[in-house]
């Protein structure tokens, strides 16, 4: 039980590092330690406790930070935020009718793919 306070703390300190640093959101990091630790055993109540730990503000004082320095685009951010919103919703519908097992090799595949994107425009710069 102790393990499980201790490993979440560490993760939630270094993927809020992370993401106010690079920009990639709390699930890229925080999902595949949750799977492998086995923290929370289910991938669906994963995706629900993770959708419930990002419902507040938690980069508002990056935020706050990265407006500071002028960096944000508000226009793309709000269209963002607004269609992650039902986004997100639509896809918590659809998550029923997946096995654990199918959601975690889509999982798996898009984070793949964003990292194999990343390497090509890295490359590329």
């Amino acid at each position: 039980m102790y393990y499980n306070i201790i490993l979440t703390f560490v993760l939630g300190t270094i993927s809020g590092k992370l993401g106010g640093a690079i920009g990639l959101g709390g699930t890229a990091f925080i999902l595949p330690v949750l799977i492998i630790s086995k923290i929370i055993p289910d991938y669906k109540t994963i995706v629900g406790t993770l959708l419930f730990a990002l419902l507040p503000p938690l980069s508002l004082l990056a935020v706050i930070e990265y407006a500071k320095r002028k960096q944000i685009n508000y226009q793309i951010g709000s269209l963002l935020f607004i269609t992650y919103f039902f986004g997100a919703y639509y896809g918590a519908k659809i998550n029923s009718h997946y096995s654990n097992k199918t959601l975690i090799y889509g999982s798996a595949t898009s984070l793949l793919l964003v990292s194999l994107s990343l390497f090509y425009i890295a490359y590329r710069l």
